[in-house]
């Protein structure tokens, strides 16, 4: 199974793989976990595995951003709605096992992707509220040599009272329409473990170009 091709700027921020998904939460979240720590922390993240810079290992990168980023994004709610329907056919193990391969599919493309600092900075994350129980978080990553600047706009919802990332719009070019549709692609023509092989297989040829 083969995923569509990407252009370059889709493939540099698909790291930021999340899904739109209605979600509601009855718990506050604590300070620590308020929607914009929550960027604040990714954005810190990636800032460091760019002053790491190339003369890291990948592996180093992969390392370091791995509990960051699966701390910051509910991948168990972006697997679910992106596979739709097909979710509630797949076996508990099936499930896990996608949800791991989703997770690390997009440690590996920030991995792979944020290895060059060059004074970029993030802004102060603005937050504002939004249709069911949800927020919204700005930020945007600051070109340090005149380059162009890249806005995200992060959408979370409380998971137990944890605010978690489920969506991101890069540009305003939401990651929902590329990452369903692919995916169901690929269930059409191959099933799910066609797919999460084609997932895999993209991990390793990350992995593999950024060492």
């Amino acid at each position: 199974m083969k995923f569509s091709q990407r252009t370059e700027n889709q493939k540099f921020w698909g790291a930021c793989i999340a899904i739109f998904m209605l979600g509601t939460g009855s718990a506050v979240a604590s300070t620590d976990n308020a929607p914009d720590t929550v960027v604040t922390k990714l954005n810190t993240a990636l800032i460091h595995s760019m002053k790491m810079g190339p003369s890291s290992s990948y592996e180093s990168r992969f390392h370091a951003l791995y509990p960051e980023i699966s701390h910051a994004y509910d991948f168990s709610k972006i697997a679910h709605y992106s596979l739709g329907t097909a979710w509630d056919k797949l076996s508990a193990p099936e499930k896990k096992q996608f949800v791991q391969a989703l997770t690390d599919y997009s440690v590996a493309n920030y991995a792979a992707h944020f290895t060059h600092y060059a004074g970029q900075k993030f802004s102060s994350p603005v937050s504002k509220s939004v249709p069911g129980h949800r927020m919204m978080v700005s930020s945007t990553l600051k070109s340090g040599n005149g380059g162009k600047n890249n806005t995200f706009d992060y959408l979370l919802s409380q998971n137990h009272g944890q605010w978690k990332i489920v969506n991101v719009t890069t540009d305003g070019v939401s990651n929902l329409a590329m990452q369903k549709a692919e995916f169901t692609g690929a269930l059409k023509k191959g099933g799910i473990h066609a797919l999460m092989n084609g997932i895999n297989k993209r991990s390793e040829k990350l992995a593999h170009a950024a060492r």
